[in-house]
This record gives structure tokens, C-alpha cells and sequence, in this order.
């Protein structure tokens, strides 16, 4: 059964993820906070964003752990700084990951204009979300052409012709993500983007107890991480 959450309160989930993460006071706590969020995504209708999200932090915890074999190793102290580092940031794009994937581009919109969220903020965040889907598109169209020339994206290619593959990746998508602008510009003017008066919307959001419940587990989730988290739970 999928959980259909009002977009306002999954960007509300999202803040609070951040907010988590700030306050988060140990492993512990960080990874029953990662659990929730796993939880959330899945309840909202995307199973492979949560095995993916599971499974990446599952994996860089793995890392952490091995690293602290070698304490004394200078490469692992570099690459346990850089898994920390991900590991802190990992969990709002789970989050972010599974709300893009479980929320039209429409309704987002729709959500952050009711939240009086200022107009350029909006007009940039809808012209985002409609681009990186179409240069997607766009590159997986450069990698198949050059497939069919015999100058395929692999590991031998980058080795033996980084600058061919390069030339070949880059001056299409360049050209490509100028026209995609040209066109994204051209529908949002169409559309009546620069309009100043107040524009409806066919997507019909109204918050629920759903998304009440969900919004408050997240809020307890960083006051428990504020007041101690784990470690206090266990004193």
C-alpha cells in the first residue's frame, strides 16, 4: 500500500532530515534516523530508492569499519574522512531521492507556491527538475550513437582515448543542454511564467493525517537526536 504524501509535507520531512543530521550525536542514533528514512521512501511508493539507500549506507558503514583496522594507515584516515563526509549527506538525498521519484514536477510547484516561497526560487526549482530528466535522456542518446561509431563509454575507451571520449561526451551534451534551455525558457514563457497575478493549479493538494503523522515522527526523530539520542536510552 503506497503512502501519498502532500508535497509540503515531504519538503517538511526534508528539512527535518537536514536538521538530524546537524544534531545527530552518534552512529547509533544517525543509523535509526537512516532506518526512518528508508521507511518513508518505501511507504511512499519507491522500493528501489530504498534498497539503494539501504544498501549505500549499509556499504560505506562496511568501509568505516575496515578502515578502523588500520588506524595508523594514512590512506585510510583520508578515505574514512570522505565516507564520514558522504555518510552526513547521504541521508537527505535518500530522502530527496525518493520524493523526486514519488512526486510530479506539478505538484512540487504547486506546493512551494502555496508555501509563499518566493517567485525566482520557484521558477528555477520547476526549470531544474524539468532539465536534468530531458539531458538524461539526451546522454543516454550521445552514449548509444557513439556505441554504433565504436567509441563506447567503458573503461578501456577512457584508458586508451580519454580525450576522443571526451570530445565525443562533451561537445553534444554542451550543445544539447543549450537547446534543452532555449526550449524549457520558451514553454515556461508560453506557459505564462512572467504572469504577476496568481496562477491556479490542476493539482489539488490537501494535507491529511498521513502526512500529519509522518511530519510528527520526523520532529520527534530530531528531538530525540537534540536531547541525546541513543547513548541517553541507554544510560
Amino acid at each position: 500500500m503506497r503512502l501519498s504524501l502532500d508535497p509540503r509535507s515531504k519538503l517538511l520531512i526534508l528539512v527535518l532530515v537536514n536538521i538530524f543530521i546537524v544534531t545527530s550525536p552518534d552512529l547509533l542514533t544517525e543509523t535509526a534516523g537512516v532506518g526512518l528514512v528508508a521507511l518513508a521512501v518505501l511507504a511512499m511508493g519507491s522500493p528501489g530508492s530504498c534498497v539503494k539507500a539501504v544498501l549505500i549506507y549499509a556499504g560505506m558503514l562496511g568501509i568505516l569499519h575496515l578502515c578502523g583496522f588500520f588506524p595508523n594507515n594514512p590512506l585510510s584516515a583520508v578515505v574514512s574522512m570522505i565516507i564520514i563526509c558522504f555518510r552526513k549527506i547521504a541521508p537527505p538525498l535518500f530522502f530527496a531521492g525518493g520524493m523526486i521519484a514519488t512526486t510530479k514536477a506539478g505538484e512540487l510547484v504547486s506546493a512551494m507556491q502555496k508555501l509563499r516561497i518566493p517567485k525566482p526560487i520557484v521558477i528555477t526549482f520547476a526549470v531544474t527538475l524539468r532539465f536534468f530528466p530531458t539531458a538524461k535522456e539526451e546522454f543516454a542518446a550521445i552514449r548509444d550513437a557513439m556505441r554504433l561509431r565504436g567509441i563506447g563509454i567503458s573503461a578501456g575507451n577512457v584508458l586508451t582515448r580519454p580525450l576522443t571520449v571526451m570530445e565525443c561526451v562533451l561537445i553534444p551534451m554542451m550543445m544539447r543542454c543549450a537547446t534543452i534551455a532555449e526550449e524549457l525558457s520558451a514553454a515556461a514563457v508560453t506557459r505564462g511564467i512572467e504572469s504577476g497575478g496568481r496562477r491556479s493549479s490542476i493539482n489539488e493538494l490537501r494535507m491529511r493525517l498521513p502526512d500529519y503523522i509522518a511530519s510528527a515522527l520526523f520532529v520527534a526523530l530530531v528531538i530525540f537526536s537534540a536531547m541525546g539520542g541513543v547513548p541517553l536510552l541507554l544510560r
